[in-house]
């Protein structure tokens, strides 16, 4: 009985391991000397193989090198198929071609539209010069004129008259004296008194001519004169307007057309760029895995790619990693994103390889957080010879309690 009453005693003083903490309560809930993570080897240098080319949407592939392949810097990695190339290529010379020849066609137009465009100025110019100079004759000289000459036909009538009626008189009086016969003197005075009508009606005619000169065609024509001038005027502005316009409108299009005739042109050679660099090379030495890395790690989906198999310009292939220099990353709970801070160090352990306890030490850490309560974190780690990027490591990191 008091030997299973001291077994009793000794449980109740012995600690409680780490794990079994670990299945009592939730990690982050608790305050632990030590945290362990999954992190993933990443390599410092890496670069993602893409065709690249944008004239070339769709390409075929024809080689590559297989999945997990070391190669070294300039070792060719994927080549294209160039028969489809080569068509497009053929076809985009005829096009390039005859938008040259529209464009020397569009070139030849605009200098014939500027050229005729100073005539049509010119022109305008002239009209309006007319206009102004017969304005100016008016005021200057036509308007006096027609006053004048008003006043002098009134002045000749009245004239007329004064001489057809002395003229009379003198008849008249040299009748008395009988110097003619009876039959000569009735012929004479009726043609004399006949001219005193006349002279008379043309009086009234002048004078009322000259009235109305005054009064209504003068200002009649004054008015006539001005508006005149006022529509050669709007004609004029008008005209240069519509000129202005014209060739406003003709330089943006003459504009669009250079800078999309420009535009073939460098889709052309950028297209015969893309033809001669129809493979991917090794930038450095490297391991080639397909597909793209995120956050060091792979796709849980296998590459598709394969020879013949159809990809786009802007495809990510694969991604060369550079197994020499290595870093771990890691996500952080917003629990341990308090505790963990740069500069603190710990171990990994790679599970893929027999490497032992690597030392780590944080290098950063992320402030915002790159998913729903994930921060990124990276360890830089020595000893990594054999290990490739891309596998999976335990992490412990001690942290204050």
């Amino acid at each position: 009985m008091k030997f299973a009453t001291s077994l009793i005693l000794l449980a109740a003083t012995i600690p409680v391991s780490a794990s079994a903490q670990e299945k009592s309560a939730p990690k982050e809930d608790r305050k632990a000397s030590e945290v362990t993570v999954t992190g993933f080897f990443e390599a410092i240098q890496s670069t993602e193989l893409t065709p690249g080319t944008e004239q070339l949407s769709s390409l075929k592939l024809k080689k590559m090198v297989p999945h997990g392949t070391a190669v070294k810097k300039g070792q060719t990695i994927f080549t294209f198929d160039t028969k489809v190339v080569d068509e497009k290529l053929k076809a985009a010379s005829a096009e390039l071609r005859l938008a040259r020849i529209t464009m020397e066609g569009d070139e030849f137009d605009y200098e014939q539209f500027k050229a005729t465009q100073d005539l049509d100025k010119a022109s305008a110019e002239r009209s309006w010069k007319r206009a102004k100079q017969s304005y100016d004759n008016f005021q200057e000289a036509d308007k006096d004129r027609l006053v004048k000459s008003a006043e002098f036909s009134l002045k000749s009538s009245k004239a007329s008259l004064a001489n057809a009626m002395e003229e009379l008189k003198q008849l008249e009086q040299m009748y008395k004296e009988d110097e003619l016969t009876e039959e000569s003197e009735e012929i004479v005075l009726k043609r004399a008194k006949q001219a005193v009508d006349s002279a008379k009606y043309r009086l009234e005619s002048s004078t009322l001519s000259a009235e109305r000169t005054i009064s209504q065609t003068l200002p009649a024509q004054i008015a006539q004169q001005k508006d005149t001038l006022a529509r050669a005027e709007l004609a004029h502005a008008k005209a240069i307007r519509s000129l202005q316009v014209a060739r406003a409108k003709r330089d943006i299009e003459m504009t669009k057309k250079r800078e999309a005739f420009e535009k073939k042109e460098a889709d052309f050679k950028e297209l015969q760029e893309e033809r001669r660099h129809l493979s991917l090379t090794a930038a450095h030495d490297g391991v080639v895995f397909y597909g793209s890395l995120t956050r060091g790690k792979l796709s849980d989906k296998p590459s598709t790619l394969k020879v013949d198999a159809a990809v786009t310009g802007t495809q990510i292939l694969a991604t060369l990693v550079n197994p020499a220099r290595l870093q771990i990353r890691i996500s952080l709970t917003e629990t341990l994103l308090k505790q963990v801070k740069p500069g603190q160090q710990g171990t990994a352990k790679s599970n893929a390889y027999s490497t032992g306890d690597l030392k780590v030490k944080v290098k950063s850490v992320g402030s915002a957080p790159y998913a729903n309560n994930k921060f990124d974190c990276v360890l830089s780690v020595g000893g990594t010879s054999g290990i490739l990027p891309g596998t999976s490591c335990t992490v412990k990191l001690p942290i204050e309690d």
